[in-house]
């Protein structure tokens, strides 16, 4: 029974009222299965109402009340147990905590130990590199000197550089730097004793600088921007740089613009190359100063002179003058912000250098181009009219047409 109480206690939720009447229902099915058949009188009066045996009842909750006191005593037993063991598992982890405390100490005092010792060992190494770099760099230098002076001793002897690292194409860039000292060594020599090894280094220079030029060249057709960039860097200590900048702006604009009108793709190409430039070179923007420029006095004033070297019809001949002078100038605008500082004007005085010539004539010819366009109409007006002109003077001519024409019209005297 006591189980049996113990899985009724245990259900969520429990109550009390229900505890007993199951309790009640238990007893009185067990007083009718024990009682037998009853009588028919007695099921007449009982009317199919189940016997009430009080004293069964008396007896089951005297029963039950011991029943739960034992099991009362037997869960206080169980509790009182889990407390102590609770009681001692808290002061083990308590001893352990203490413990750890003092060994977390331990460490912490060990760590700032190693602490102080690890600056203080790498105090001294630093200190033992800046030696070790003092007496290296000298080391370094004069090796380097000394590899120097076996690549000067070639240049020395008579005959050809023989030497591997100028004859691989591989070592392209050692045998740049070593000649890029070569040439600046030799600016310092008297020139009456080393006349021939002079020129053999300028002429192994120049080979070299044309090597790296013509690989600057191949790489950029091949769009290789690592390889331009470290060619234009090293190209950057050579006299030839700018040829490396001319090279690449020449490639750049070889191909066609926009077709048939240049100005569509002006603006995109110097947007895409700009990108370019400014991972490829140290100085961008002198660089797309150039590559504009270059832009402006090449292909626009070429366009320009070829749209304008007619002017037989000069009615075309001023649109096309107008419209190309417009688009150059809002050319210069969308540009402007592509060039530098120091650049700030340049892009409207290369547009007044390429129109310079037109414009400075423009007035006469918009002048004499009117003029024969207002005695055309007028002639075309007199016609229509059947009016016969009068010789005289163009204005004062003019002057009485109107006046005549007027006053037909509106019947007006006009003083003459």
């Amino acid at each position: 029974m006591l189980s049996q109480y113990m899985e009724e206690f245990e259900q969520e939720p429990f109550e009390v009222s229900g505890f007993i009447e199951r309790l009640t229902w238990r007893t009185n099915n067990e007083c009718d299965n024990t009682s037998g058949k009853q009588s028919q009188l007695d099921g007449i009066i009982g009317a199919g109402i189940k016997d009430f045996n009080p004293t069964a009842l008396h007896d089951t909750f005297i029963q039950t009340i011991k029943d739960l006191k034992i099991l009362q005593e037997r869960q206080q037993a169980k509790c009182e147990r889990l407390e102590e063991a609770l009681k001692q598992e808290q002061e083990a982890h308590a001893k352990n905590i203490i413990k750890l405390q003092e060994r977390h100490q331990l460490a912490s005092d060990v760590f700032w130990q190693l602490d102080e010792k690890i600056n203080s060992v790498a105090g001294k190494i630093i200190h033992l590199g800046e030696q070790l770099e003092n007496v290296n760099t000298p080391r370094s230098r004069t090796v380097e000197a000394q590899t120097l002076l076996n690549y000067m001793t070639e240049f020395l002897i008579s005959g050809p550089v023989v030497n591997d690292i100028f004859t691989d194409a591989t070592r392209l860039y050692e045998a740049a730097d070593v000649i890029q000292k070569l040439y600046a060594i030799a600016q310092d020599l008297p020139p009456e004793k080393f006349v021939d090894s002079k020129r053999k280094i300028e002429k192994k220079y120049d080979e070299v600088e044309r090597r790296l030029i013509e690989d600057f060249a191949t790489a950029q057709k091949s769009e290789d921007i690592e390889k331009m960039k470290r060619l234009a860097q090293i190209l950057s200590q050579f006299k030839g740089y700018a040829q490396c900048i001319d090279v690449y702006i020449e490639q750049s604009q070889m191909t066609p613009y926009g077709g048939k009108d240049i100005f569509i793709g002006i603006v995109p190409m110097c947007k895409h190359h700009y990108e370019i430039i400014k991972k490829v070179f140290s100085n961008p923007q002198q660089v797309m100063s150039k590559f504009i420029l270059n832009i402006y006095q090449l292909k626009l004033h070429q366009y320009a002179m070829t749209k304008l070297d007619d002017k037989r019809d000069e009615e075309k001949y001023l649109k096309t003058l107008y419209e190309l002078y417009s688009r150059t100038l809002k050319l210069s605008t969308d540009l402007q912000h592509y060039m530098s500082a120091m650049d700030d004007d340049l892009l409207n005085k290369l547009t007044q250098q390429i129109f310079q010539k037109h414009l400075a004539t423009y007035v006469e010819i918009e002048s004499q181009f009117l003029t024969r366009k207002c005695a055309s109409e007028l002639e075309k007006f007199y016609a229509s009219k059947n009016h016969q002109k009068k010789p005289a003077e163009r204005f004062q001519e003019l002057k009485r047409d109107m006046q005549e024409l007027i006053r037909t019209k509106a019947n007006i005297n006009i003083a003459q």
